[in-house]
């Protein structure tokens, strides 16, 4: 007698016949993990950082007149270096709308503040950076994949968080529908 082939359903009675009933707690799990990383409404955490010109940026303080644009990066993340053109262009474009850029360096591996300082000038990056030392603000907004990057409304609410290389226009989007800008 041939062996016969396992077909997907077979495979699953078999392998997991008790774990199946778990599967609606598993999906409304992952639905839950979706919404929170694409932007629940959640309050965005406050810090307080030094810019790398040496101003002080304070969350609480900036959304009380604009909204904020949190990039969290390091100089060797190659989709960071990717996108970080977008993010200056998009910059560029909001220019006199009510809208903060602020990317925060997050210490890896041998990349040190030195480091993301040439990489702000390599690329000609205008808008603020500073340093999350000790990554407690990584940490503190639960972060495990880089390039993330949250939008912030004037409530200090996360609006969207996007964990991916952004393009000018997504950010552009993004920020002009968080604003209210007509143009979005």
């Amino acid at each position: 007698m041939e062996p016969v082939p396992a077909t997907p359903t077979s495979v699953v009675t078999a392998a997991f016949p008790v774990r199946l009933r778990y599967l609606p707690v598993a999906l409304v799990l992952v639905g839950i993990l979706f919404l929170l990383a694409c932007g629940s409404g959640e309050r965005a955490r406050d810090f307080e950082v030094t810019q790398f010109d040496g101003a002080t940026f304070r969350l609480s303080e900036e959304t009380k007149s604009q909204a904020v644009v949190l990039n969290f990066w390091y100089p060797s993340c190659p989709p960071c270096r990717e996108e970080m053109p977008a993010f200056q262009a998009a910059w560029q474009e909001l220019q006199g709308e009510p809208v903060r850029f602020l990317s925060l360096y997050v210490p890896q591996g041998f990349d040190s503040e030195q480091d993301a300082r040439a990489f702000v000038e390599e690329f000609g990056l205008t808008f603020s950076f500073a340093t999350d030392r000790l990554a407690r603000i990584a940490q503190a907004y639960g972060l495990e994949y880089f390039p993330k990057t949250y939008f912030i409304d004037t409530d200090r609410r996360i609006v969207a968080a996007k964990i991916s290389t952004l393009k000018t226009e997504d950010i552009v989007r993004q920020v002009r529908a968080m604003i209210g800008d007509e143009e979005s």
